[in-house]
Formats: structure tokens, sequence, C-alpha cells
């Protein structure tokens, strides 16, 4: 079973297709963290199956607690851009309180700065308004692998490949944004904290496929009906 198009929105009608302004949207989240994803089997590993490992706490949707270790700073990666890939960062003040909670001191208001205008305009654009209004909507990161490039007790860095899902049952046929993150984390205080990113569009795999108009809607009723997998080292 699929959505229908409900209608054109009013960019639409001034000509402005729908999926230039969450393009745009998503290239202004680019700069921080919310494209992408991580997860694997080591360095240059791949995700695997759904395991208990993670996270050893929650709080308002955020995770922490993670393992002191180069696995620790890669499942640390990948939860925390999840964190991020959700209809509930589009609340005012969400993006703040999460960036707050896993980011140093040092670089959250460069981070806030950074997602800001690409928060702001899909929360004010078709996705947003379409998930205050109830309207089916998906936004998730899906992680790919990792790279651990450097590590050491108190740093690591890690380079990230995923996408994005974004869409919703309405007026933006859900589409996969690929991006490739490099991101520093810090050991602070117990925790790994991310002290920098940085990231790119792409690699985009071709797809083959055959594809049918509008079936893209059909990740929304497909997706109510999955879990996702842990991330597992």
């Amino acid at each position: 079973m699929g959505f229908r198009n409900a209608g054109r929105s009013d960019a639409e009608r001034r000509g402005v297709p729908i999926v230039v302004l969450v393009a745009a949207a998503i290239i202004a989240l680019l700069v921080g963290l919310l494209l992408g994803g991580g997860g694997g089997a080591g360095a240059g590993g791949s995700v695997g199956a759904a395991a208990s490992v993670g996270p050893a706490r929650w709080h308002d949707g955020v995770p922490s607690g993670f393992a002191h270790s180069p696995a620790g700073a890669a499942q640390a990666v990948a939860y925390y851009q999840r964190a991020f890939a959700t209809p509930a960062i589009l609340a005012p003040g969400a993006l703040r309180r999460r960036v707050e909670a896993v980011a140093t001191p040092d670089y959250a208001l460069t981070m806030v700065a950074a997602n800001g205008p690409g928060t702001r305009r899909i929360a004010g654009g078709p996705i947003g308004v379409g998930a205050g209004q109830g309207i089916e909507t998906i936004f998730s990161a899906v992680p790919i692998g990792y790279r651990v490039e450097a590590y050491s007790p108190s740093r690591a860095k890690l380079l990230t490949w995923g996408f994005t899902l974004l869409g919703n049952a309405s007026a933006v046929e859900p589409a996969a944004y690929f991006g490739v993150t490099h991101t520093e984390l810090a050991w602070v205080s117990g925790d790994w904290k991310i002290a920098g990113t940085r990231a790119a569009f792409g690699p985009t795999p071709k797809l083959l496929t055959p594809r049918k108009p509008l079936e893209g809607f059909d990740v929304l009723a497909l997706a109510k009906e999955l879990r996702g997998y842990g991330i597992t080292p």
C-alpha cells in the first residue's frame, strides 16, 4: 500500500520543486552531523546483525555512556547521528539541547550555528509543517560503514558513510541522501563528545531496482513495520 500526493504545496505553485527545497536544507545540514551514519566490524568494517551493544543510558532521546575504546567511539558517532536525524529535532530548542548533550563545550556553539539554518529550513518547510499536523513522516539516518582514522585514549577520528531518509506521506516523496562525514571525538567526563565534524554528499550508488512513479511513498508503510539494527563493533 502506498501514499498518494495530497496536492501541490505553495512552493510548487511558485515553480520551486519540493525536492529542490529539501535538497537545499540537506546541504545546510551537511556542515554539521545530520547526514550519514556509522557502525561496522572494526576499522573499515560494515554493519552487522542486530546486537545488544551501544549506549549505557538514554535521556530525552539522546544516548550516552559509550565504551572507552575504538568500537565505543564508532558507536558514539553512529548513535549521535541517528539522534539528530529524527522529526523530534525539528521542535523548538531541540537542536541546541541535543548538541549541548553530545558535543564538547568548545564545539557546541559552532555545531548549533552550522546546523541551525538547515534545521529551521526543514522545520518551516513541508516536512516540519507536515509532522506538526500529524502527517506520517520519515527522517532517519541509516548507517552503512565506518573507518577509524586515528585513535588515542583522549581523541578519536572516524570516517563514516551512510544515508538519510527524508520525506512524508503528503507532499515530499521520501528520498535517500548519501553522505560521508569526518567526525572528531574527545573523551570528556567519562564519555565520547563531538569535537568537530565535516561532511559531503556521496558517494551515491546507482539505483538498479525498477521503479514506478511515486513508489517512494511505500517507504513510509514499510518503515512502520521494521525495527532498526543495533550498531555492532
